[in-house]
């Protein structure tokens, strides 16, 4: 092996130092062809080596040395390099693999968007037919709606931490709908509040004939997001379970705007909305309280409301307040006739906040 490393060296010293290796050349042939004698009497004896032989010989021995250094350091150069293109190329290799990745996920993402937006229509007691079902039934409850009359009472109050009736205020009207939905209140029996923990205002009274009366306003479903929250069981009936939230953030520079957020209940064989329950926003200032509302079957078999409750406790800034609302509709007629007429009595637009 050291041989074979040696000749390698020597060829690669006639390649980078040709003027030495030459110089070695002929050392070498000196040392063969005179690196012994014969003496006179036939007797073989070495021969000493001259001054000029000795350097020679230094000179290639320094110059195999230089060599065999320059050989390690030239592969070192070579391994070092060789070192740093393969690292470079997993560097890159590792790139390509991410951008590749990437890309895939990106496709699949554009693949599930297509596969949502080109989706069949929903199948027979699939959560979107149920919703859609739900939307229709709603809408054709609306209209009926819109055809009849009834009579509503409300009965506000704020009790004490004894449970005591501190205040309350007593609203009785006559509702109907013209042909756009648009509420026509008639107040008929309404005497002075006697509530002093806190003012009603107008928006109480627009969620009384609103959101609170019917939960989720038909006509603006677009503005909503509903998924269906599975069955459950409500007063031994099994019910559809949906959920209701607006798909923007209510604002509360814009209190004019109610939006309900919360639960609904459906019959599974009719849709009819039987139970509503969640809370109307936004708030700002004022307080709302969470509500209930209940539907049974009027008149032509439609699911119209019958009562609304809430008892909630309502924290203002420095003080609570616990809060009652109870409300019965009553009285269903269908009405022919349809008018457009503006609400009478409207409250007070003071914010609702507790008295100082």
């Amino acid at each position: 092996m050291r041989d074979r490393l040696l000749g390698f060296a020597r060829g690669i010293q006639i390649v980078l130092y040709p003027s030495v290796a030459s110089r070695s050349k002929r050392f070498e042939g000196v040392s063969r062809k005179e690196g012994v004698r014969t003496s006179f009497n036939g007797n073989r004896m070495m021969r000493t080596p001259s001054f000029y032989d000795r350097n020679l010989a230094s000179a290639y021995h320094y110059s195999l040395d230089y060599t065999m250094s320059k050989l390690t350091n030239l592969l070192t150069q070579q391994l070092c390099t060789l070192f740093v293109v393969l690292m470079f190329a997993g560097l890159l290799l590792a790139q390509q693999s991410t951008i590749a990745s990437l890309r895939s996920s990106d496709a699949d993402a554009i693949v599930t968007r297509i596969a949502i937006d080109s989706e069949p229509p929903p199948h027979p007691g699939s959560p979107g037919e149920i919703i859609a079902n739900f939307i229709r039934s709603e809408a054709r409850v609306r209209e009926a709606l819109n055809q009849h009359t009834f009579k509503r009472e409300v009965v506000l109050q704020t009790v004490n931490e004894s449970g005591q009736v501190t205040g309350e205020y007593i609203r009785d009207s006559q509702f109907l709908f013209d042909d756009r939905g648009n509420r026509i209140e008639r107040v008929t029996y309404h005497p002075p509040s006697t509530i002093r923990e806190m003012r009603i205002t107008r928006e109480d009274i627009q969620d009384l004939a609103g959101a609170q009366l019917l939960g989720m306003d038909i006509t603006e479903a677009g503005k909503y997001s509903i998924s269906y929250a599975g069955s459950e069981k409500i007063d031994d009936r099994d019910l559809y379970a949906l959920d209701i939230l607006p798909i923007q953030k209510p604002d509360p520079q814009r209190m004019k705007e109610r939006f309900f957020i919360g639960r609904v209940w459906i019959d599974p064989t009719t849709y009819h909305l039987v139970r509503v329950k969640g809370i109307v926003e936004p708030h700002g200032k004022q307080r709302f309280p969470h509500f209930e509302t209940w539907r049974a079957p009027v008149g032509d078999g439609f699911f119209f409301p019958v009562h609304t409750e809430a008892d909630d406790v309502l924290a203002f800034p420095g003080r609570d307040v616990h809060y009652r609302i109870m409300v019965k509709y009553y009285g269903y007629k269908r009405f022919a006739s349809r008018l457009t007429i503006t609400e009478i009595d409207g409250p007070s637009t003071k914010e609702l906040s507790p008295r100082q």
